[in-house]
């Protein structure tokens, strides 16, 4: 096959994924959006919506990938990705006793690690996809909210909520955004 019809087949399968990252862009938004107009959140509270946020974003990765047939960084990196945020809301609605501190360091760790695999994912489908930016942006927006929220442990849990919320708004409208340009293109192309 050439280097052309290779690129064409990659294309393809992205393009096809474009409802699972928008489904991810939904519900990050969503999130987000119960988060901000949810005065005085309580942590079970927090809790319970991040463990399904995480849950239902990293299925949404890891089931695609697992059912790929890509190979090497392409197929691991979103495996890696989903598997974070799995184990993630796991954590956040199984842990009994998890604290405000340990919820808020679950969340910062799920953060940088995914983050960090949005921008290599980025970087691997460089020559592939175009605005790729919008995705390695959200990746970078992901690691910083990361070290923030790392920074402000020790503040209490409802003066960082907003803050919360209005990070997985930015980052569910960058992934929104970005899939409607993936599909976008894949129909350019085929007519």
């Amino acid at each position: 096959m050439s280097s052309e019809g290779r690129y064409r087949q990659r294309m393809s399968r992205f393009a096809e994924n474009w409802r699972a990252m928008a489904l991810r862009g939904l519900v990050a938004m969503l999130f987000g959006l119960v988060i901000l107009f949810w005065p005085g959140l309580i942590l079970a509270v927090l809790s319970l919506f991040f463990g399904i946020y995480a849950l239902v974003d990293g299925g949404v990765v890891l089931v695609p990938a697992l059912r790929s047939s890509d190979r090497g960084a392409r197929r691991w990196l979103p495996l890696a990705e989903g598997t974070v945020g799995v184990i993630a809301g796991l954590v956040a609605l199984l842990w009994p006793g998890l604290t405000a501190s340990g919820l808020l360091y679950v969340i910062v760790g799920w953060a940088v690690v995914t983050g960090i695999l949005k921008i290599l994912t980025a970087i691997v489908l460089r020559s592939e996809v175009e605005n790729g930016w919008l995705l390695a942006g959200g990746g970078a927006l992901s690691v910083l909210f990361g070290v923030i929220l790392a920074a402000l442990v020790g503040s209490d849990l409802p003066s960082l909520a907003p803050f919360i919320g209005v990070f997985a708004v930015v980052v569910g409208l960058a992934l929104i955004v970005f899939a409607f340009r993936i599909r976008d293109r894949q129909r350019n192309r085929q007519t």
